[in-house]
């Protein structure tokens, strides 16, 4: 990674953090946790199941809100918010099925983590896709984003 490239990924980081002890999205966040409550055990069970951290729950809460309709812009779709292909990949034919996507999320990541191993860079590469992430090994903005949502759901959860 270049030191240019670093700076940005840490000023972006304080602009965050800065602009989220000022806003009212931190309201937001928890009414994400308490919306995604119902599901935690089920998805933290899986997680562990699978070898991964429970930590990966946040992960999912960010991506989706628990919103099982939940559709981004690039295709990705429910819970988890996988992509229809990596869906399929890792045999899940309904993303917008909690136990299916999940199993499917938990294979994925774990993939993930054997090939970029640093709880970022899996994000990134969760966001990116992992080819992506390994070609330019820069996150995006979106991804890096993702990440710090994922480190405010932690410690805002920790918190209540």
């Amino acid at each position: 990674m270049k030191p240019k490239h670093v700076i940005y990924i840490a000023l972006y980081a304080l602009i965050c953090v800065a602009f989220s002890l000022v806003c009212s999205r931190c309201f937001a966040y928890e009414s994400w946790l308490e919306r995604c409550e119902p599901y935690r055990n089920q998805i933290e069970n899986a997680l562990i199941d699978g070898g991964l951290s429970t930590d990966y729950y946040y992960l999912m809460v960010a991506e989706s809100r628990c919103t099982p309709k939940a559709k981004s812009s690039a295709g990705a779709v429910g819970f988890w918010q996988l992509m229809p292909r990596t869906s399929r990949k890792y045999g899940c034919s309904d993303p917008n099925n909690l136990t299916c996507a999940t199993r499917a999320a938990v294979a994925y990541i774990r993939r993930l983590e054997s090939e970029f191993h640093l709880f970022r860079e899996v994000i990134y590469a969760y966001n990116m896709g992992g080819h992506n992430y390994a070609k330019s090994r820069k996150p995006t903005a979106e991804a890096v984003d993702l990440f710090y949502k994922v480190s405010k759901l932690k410690l805002l959860h920790n918190r209540m």
